[in-house]
């Protein structure tokens, strides 16, 4: 059970890391294709983790295995610490 939370929860903050990213772009007036496209994919994901959560019949029969979680939770703890360098810096 906590594993899949932590799936789940890891691949919804790397979704708003790229979510945000895009949509602070757009918001600044650069509407280029690539912050539009992260925006997209970023809610998507968001999108993604919100049906298999709750819509879904058993949201712990899709998490992967053990190393890909971890891997996952390690990446999203990366992309929020890069996400505060691009904000601040």
């Amino acid at each position: 059970m906590i594993r899949s939370r932590l799936y789940y929860a890891s691949i919804a903050v790397c979704g708003a890391v790229l979510g945000l990213t895009g949509l602070s772009s757009v918001v600044s007036g650069s509407t280029a294709l690539v912050p539009v496209l992260l925006s997209i994919g970023g809610l998507g994901m968001i999108a993604g983790v919100v049906y298999d959560v709750f819509v879904s019949a058993d949201p712990i029969e899709t998490v992967p295995d053990d190393r890909v979680v971890w891997f996952t939770v390690a990446m999203a703890v990366v992309g929020v610490v890069a996400w505060i360098w691009y904000v601040v810096g």
